[in-house]
This record gives C-alpha cells, structure tokens and sequence, in this order.
C-alpha cells in the first residue's frame, strides 16, 4: 500500500481520498483501528503519525480493525509526507477548531488548549509535536524499509508529475486533480506579539523546511 501521512493543515483529507479511487493507500479518516469511520483523533490511525510505521506497525492488519474491508493492509511499499510551514498548519488547526483532536492523533494525549489560539500561544508549547514529526520523517531511521516522499503542500502542484509518478498513478488521471486554492495569509493577521511567539516556537523548525526542495525523496 502507499501510505499518506501529514502533519495537519495540508489538505491530506482532500489528497488521501482523491488517492483511494486510484491506489491502495490508508483511510483518508484515520479510521485504522476503529470499528468504523470516526473522529481523526484516533492515535491508531495512519494520517497524522509522528514517526515512519514499521511493516508490523498492528494497524496495518485488517484483523486489528475489526476485519473492516473499506481499510486496506499493509505491508507498506512507499510514503508520502505532506507538510507545510509550522505556521500556516499551526493557524489552520485552529481556524477548523481540530486543534485539541488533531494533537490527540499525533501524541495520544489531549491538549489543555483544546482549541482555543490564545491558550495555546499562552503555554507556549508545541503540543503538536511538529519538532519531533518533521524531524523523524525526514530522517529516517534504518529500519524503516520504504521511501518517503516529502512534499510541500505549497509545491504540490507544480511538482504533481513528480507525486503521480511516485504512487505509480497514471498521468491521464492528473486533469481531476485537486484544484488549487489560494490560501489567505492568516499569519499576517495575527498582532505583532502572537507572531513572535510562533516564530519562537517554530522559528528554527521553519528554517529547516526550507532547506528541502518541494519534493524530496528519503
């Protein structure tokens, strides 16, 4: 299976779904693990994990999902990491009100922020876990046994031969991709002292992103 995984904010829900109607990849609703579709809070499920699964990772089994035949199964031939700056991921968690639910997926614990910006910008803390996430995709360890596909959301688009051909998708399926949005710069919006709080807390991780092409292999 090809396995899509994001870090939230990146229009994965979109991407994963598209996907499904023409490779075998995980649920575009993080539903592995659950009986039936549910919230993407789930720690088990496969869209938002914080590190590369292993080819014995449970929720690559269909048995440990309640023989669910809408899922597929593993083992787990390639990846595609979906990531945008920490910012906009960071504003757009919050604009959707899927804070709290989405750092439960990545870290299996609930924020004390739940979904509420100025909490969050109060503790100061990456309860998201970006850190670690971006850092153990696009480093990974030996034992993980695929190649990863990192892919800027921003550069989606222009580089879609590029995704396409990495998932072993036919070209003539590329006029149904999805169509590009131009997102608002809700960064801009924010007071001169909530964006410095970001840029501290994801000032250096920013950096880093950015000495990636807009799709890299792993």
């Amino acid at each position: 299976m090809i396995l899509i995984t994001s870090m939230g904010g990146c229009a994965s829900t979109s991407f994963i779904a598209w996907s499904k109607n023409r490779v075998k990849c995980n649920c575009p609703l993080n539903s592995e693990g659950l009986r039936r579709g549910g919230p993407g809070s789930n720690p088990k499920g496969l869209k938002h994990r914080k590190a590369p699964p292993l080819q014995n990772d449970p929720y690559l089994f269909r048995k440990n999902s309640f023989d669910r035949t809408d899922l597929n199964e593993g083992p787990i031939s390639r990846a595609v990491f979906l990531y945008d700056n920490p910012y906009n991921m960071t504003l757009s968690l919050f604009r959707r009100n899927i804070a709290g639910g989405h750092a439960m997926a990545v870290t299996g614990k609930r924020p004390s922020h739940a979904n509420q910006l100025s909490t969050f910008l109060e503790l100061k803390e990456d309860s998201f876990h970006f850190h670690d996430q971006f850092k153990s995709w696009s480093q990974k360890t030996v034992d993980v046994d695929y190649p990863i596909l990192m892919v800027n959301f921003n550069s989606m688009w222009e580089n879609i031969d590029h995704i396409l051909g990495f998932m072993g998708i036919d070209m003539s399926h590329k006029k149904a991709f999805l169509r590009k949005n131009e997102r608002q710069d809700r960064f801009a919006t924010l007071d001169q002292n909530e964006r410095d709080i970001l840029v501290d807390m994801y000032g250096g991780l920013n950096a880093t992103m950015n000495q990636f092409s807009g799709v890299q292999i792993v």
